[in-house]
């Protein structure tokens, strides 16, 4: 191995100094670098020395290469413009910052061909893992996780459509069981709001599922009645109850796939002198922090962003040490009963 400290005299140290202090390529330096699991352990001994007498990057960059992989973990989501993956961010990048990794953090904006582009980006970095959000991919992005040793985990839904290993909630059962309490305490028409317009899996189980148990019960859902919107927020929740309200006057309860949604129908409720819930129940998803501070409070379906976060990086860490990982891990989808529903009045 070349003398590091001659080389490092000039200045700064370059990839092409670290690779001749190592007695290696610059590719294979460069190859050290991003994909260290290519790499002969001892050629990488040599490179990882040669970073640390150089100052050529971080430590943490050395600690990967002795470890034999990447110390970053890529994950994607499809926003954080909604408070649920805003804290799930937080909860991944807290537990792997326990455990010595570092987080890179993608958003697709619900847009599969963005999150194609992320995950290529992700694995020419050389990450460790994925954490995606459980849904749609598109066939090329498939492709690149398929033909890629990088262990990918699916979160938010309790299993995957393409074999990843999962954790999350089963959407669908949430509300299905929010459904069966509205009917059990009156309700027969209802109306629901879901963000699906753009293919969005998670949202299209909670509309699904709410849809099952009506139709399961005897009755019908007028088609007319369940409005797609492209996101969840607030003025999409507006202008869908206003299309509920036009064609369906009849309805007395709206399920909502998100809490933004619900919001939004509550909003529109006060504009236009509807009492929830004496004229309206109104119901959510996510139990986001606002949701108890609306008026009146909102039921919802509170997501375990916290766990999910945790027991996803658990799962990941398993598959990068080559141990035992769990493969489907279902949570608990608890039902926040809280002040917008009540008993249908008579009409």
């Amino acid at each position: 191995m070349t003398d590091a400290r001659k080389i490092g005299r000039a200045g700064r140290a370059r990839l092409a100094d670290v690779a001749t202090a190592a007695g290696v390529s610059i590719a294979t330096a460069s190859r050290a670098l991003s994909k260290p699991h290519l790499v002969r352990p001892d050629a990488r001994e040599r490179v990882a020395e040669a970073i640390k007498s150089l100052n050529y990057s971080p430590d943490r960059i050395a600690r990967a290469l002795s470890l034999g992989h990447s110390t970053t973990i890529g994950a994607i989501v499809p926003t954080l413009g909604t408070a649920v993956f805003a804290e799930g961010v937080e909860c991944l990048q807290n537990r792997l910052d326990e455990l010595g990794y570092t987080l890179l953090l993608g958003n697709s904006q619900y847009d599969p061909k963005k999150e194609e582009k992320q995950i290529q980006a992700f694995l020419e970095y050389g990450v460790a893992g994925l954490l995606l959000v459980a849904g749609e991919l598109s066939p090329g992005a498939l492709k690149l996780i398929r033909s890629s040793p990088v262990p990918v985990v699916a979160t938010y839904m309790h299993e995957s459509s393409y074999g990843f290993p999962a954790v999350g909630i089963d959407n669908a059962a949430a509300t299905a069981r929010l459904a069966r309490h509205l009917m059990s305490i009156g309700h027969r028409n209802f109306g629901i709001i879901s963000n699906t317009a753009i293919p969005n899996a998670r949202s299209a189980a909670r509309r699904d599922g709410a849809i099952d148990a009506i139709v399961a019960a005897g009755l019908t859902v007028d088609p007319g009645c369940v409005i797609e919107v492209e996101t969840p927020s607030i003025l999409r929740g507006r202008s869908a109850l206003v299309q509920i309200l036009d064609k369906c006057p009849g309805v007395t309860a709206v399920l909502c796939t998100t809490d933004a949604l619900a919001i939004g129908v509550l909003a529109e409720c006060r504009a236009r002198n509807l009492r929830v819930p004496r004229d309206l129940s109104v119901t959510g998803y996510d139990d986001m922090e606002l949701a108890a501070q609306v008026d009146p409070a909102l039921t919802t379906v509170k997501i375990p962003t916290k766990e999910i976060s945790t027991r996803a990086v658990d799962i990941i860490m398993d598959m990068i040490g080559g141990r035992p990982a769990e493969q489907q891990v279902e949570l608990e989808a608890e039902i926040v009963f809280r002040d917008s529903i009540a008993a249908p009045r008579a009409r």
